[in-house]
């Protein structure tokens, strides 16, 4: 009998543990909630087995049979399938992985990122990247964030003044659509703050044809849309590059 409350014992701990690290992954992925309780399921039940071992060997086993068995079936299920969102929904941010995205994620659309740096420049600094899948009714980004010389971003500036179709200082994609004959365009992705919007200091252009009120189909915002551009501080000396698909 002592053996028997032992190897439940030593199950109830190794499933804790197991439990502890299951949590530790989903919370990186977001925030805690009460289902991660569900993770010591197993644990709490083979810990019961434990319990019940010293008045009965038949009740500890029907314990651990009929309670534990499912309930560790139930953990493996509910994790695969928490798992397999938070690896469709995490949020890239290595550079390493910054042409890999482009040639594979976004691949079905190369117009959306054909002005993207193919590779990013060798004399860029403070890079940053920024990458979320779409995922069931959320919609995807990409961007590449750097600074550069005064001269180079002149440069830019000027080159893709002449190809955009309409541009914003500061400000987000929420911002911008509510104007008069306003656009989608992106939120600050790679910026240091919580918040989303672009510093007044950057200029967003959007290289996307830009409707008028009356010929814009329903749901034009929502449904199925696409942008493009890039946002130029010459304050800060920065570029960034963005594209995004909802």
């Amino acid at each position: 009998m002592k053996l028997l409350r032992n190897i439940y014992l030593f199950l109830a701990v190794v499933f804790f543990a197991v439990g502890v690290v299951q949590c530790v992954r989903w919370a990186r992925g977001g925030s805690v909630t009460v289902g991660y309780l569900l993770n010591f399921l197993p644990s709490a039940t083979f810990a019961a087995a434990h319990l019940a071992g010293r008045h009965s060997r038949s009740l500890a086993h029907a314990v651990a049979i009929v309670i534990g068995i499912p309930s560790i079936l139930l953990m493996a299920f509910i994790g695969l399938g928490v798992e397999m969102w938070l690896d469709a929904t995490r949020v890239v941010t290595d550079v390493a992985q910054y042409e890999e995205v482009l040639d594979g994620y976004w691949s079905f659309d190369p117009k959306l990122v054909g002005h993207f740096p193919r590779p990013i420049p060798a004399d860029a600094r403070d890079v940053r990247f920024s990458f979320a899948p779409a995922f069931l009714q959320g919609g995807a980004h990409v961007q590449l964030r750097y600074a550069a010389t005064p001269e180079a971003v002149s440069r830019l500036y000027a080159e893709y003044s002449a190809k955009k179709t309409k541009s914003f200082l500061g400000g987000d994609t929420n911002v911008h659509m509510n104007t008069e004959e306003g656009m989608p365009t992106t939120f600050f992705y790679t910026g240091s703050a919580k918040e989303l919007d672009f510093p007044d200091d950057y200029e967003i252009m959007i290289f996307d044809e830009v409707l008028k009120e009356e010929d814009r189909p329903p749901g034009f915002y929502w449904n199925h849309g696409k942008s493009h551009g890039v946002a130029i501080s010459k304050e800060r000396n920065e570029i960034i590059y963005w594209a995004e698909a909802w």
